[in-house]
């Protein structure tokens, strides 16, 4: 009886230790991808460089710096409602750490992340110095813009306000409200099912039952906008005084730099909820010919305007209406300062 006991108290003590060893097992696997550990690793390619993309701000930086090199890839454009099936190999899923676009493929080497992708095409490609500062003045500059921006993470999808809050997305989301009212419910489910790469931003609760007029109707998100716009409106004063002080062109002087290529992406946003125009029309006379100058450049069209969807128009023009029928929805689009 003894033997029988102790036996049953071994076999429970293995047990617990087995189902240990491999819940550490796991965890170690889980924070290797969300870390990033796998980034590097060899996937399956045919081209030198290729981009796997979506209609998204991080995509759109990395589509402009590749025009403006420019530098020819191989394009898997991933939209929300993409077969999966027929425009991305199972051998490239199953090699996939984590389902995070934009991923550039270098020689089938993974990099995630559009500023690391920016960054590496810099530093590696002969092109590359097309972006870099010519002068010590304009070092200085894009070092400080860049120490702007090196705390964020582009794939996080806070509200701004939060500890780390993104106020592209919280800008953003009236148009994706307008976009997803449009989206039938089994749509959606299907899309969260057979599309890994938009689980992500699916499942975060900000998106879920948003409409066109959430933004007015959820006390939460109206105070995340309404931060994201001082957020952005002191970027974009900041923008207009070094336009000023040294006479431009471009943010931190004559060479186009991966700034000038974040302000596009952020201005076209803009754009798209409607809010651009008031805000060069308040006090920014240096920013509004900026602008006026972005647009000119073949990436712009190349890279932002060539991929945005017809949903993404509809879903601007969604805005247009409610903002001439619903004084209170209007309002909060206007500018700050």
């Amino acid at each position: 009886m003894i033997e029988i006991v102790a036996l049953t108290v071994i076999g429970i003590v293995l047990a617990a230790l087995l189902f240990f060893v491999r819940f550490q097992l796991i965890n170690q696997r889980i924070r290797k991808i969300l870390m990033g550990a796998k980034e590097g690793k060899t996937l399956p390619h045919t081209h030198e460089w290729e981009l796997y993309h979506n209609e998204q701000a991080p995509s759109q930086r990395i589509r402009a710096c590749l025009a403006e090199l420019p530098i020819a890839y191989k394009s898997h454009e991933v939209r929300i409602a993409t077969d999966i099936k027929n425009s991305v190999s199972t051998d490239f899923m199953t090699g996939l750490s984590k389902f995070q676009v934009p991923l550039l493929l270098h020689n089938g080497r993974a990099i995630y992340n559009s500023r690391r992708q920016i960054s590496y095409l810099v530093a590696q490609h002969e092109r590359g110095a097309k972006l870099l500062p010519t002068t010590d003045e304009e070092t200085t500059r894009l070092e400080y813009w860049l120490n702007k921006l090196s705390g964020r993470d582009e794939n996080d999808y806070s509200l701004a306000g939060s500890a780390s809050g993104n106020e592209l997305f919280t800008i953003a989301l009236p148009v994706m409200g307008a976009f997803l009212e449009h989206l039938k419910a089994t749509l959606l489910v299907k899309i969260f099912v057979l599309n890994p790469f938009f689980r992500k931003p699916l499942s975060t609760p900000v998106l879920r039952a948003l409409n066109t007029l959430s933004i007015l109707e959820n006390p939460v998100l109206t105070e995340a906008f309404e931060t994201a716009k001082e957020i952005i409106e002191d970027q974009l004063d900041e923008a207009e005084r070094s336009l000023k002080t040294h006479g431009g062109p471009w943010v931190i002087g004559t060479t186009f730099s991966q700034i000038d290529i974040e302000m596009m992406v952020l201005l076209y946003r803009l754009k798209q909820v409607t809010m651009l125009d008031d805000l060069l029309q308040s006090g920014r006379p240096n920013l509004a010919i900026y602008w006026d100058q972005l647009v000119l450049r073949p990436s712009y069209k190349i890279a932002l305007v060539d991929h945005t969807c017809p949903d993404t128009k509809a879903a601007t023009e969604k805005i247009l209406a409610t903002r001439a029928t619903n004084p209170a929805f209007d309002e909060l689009f206007r500018v700050n300062h």
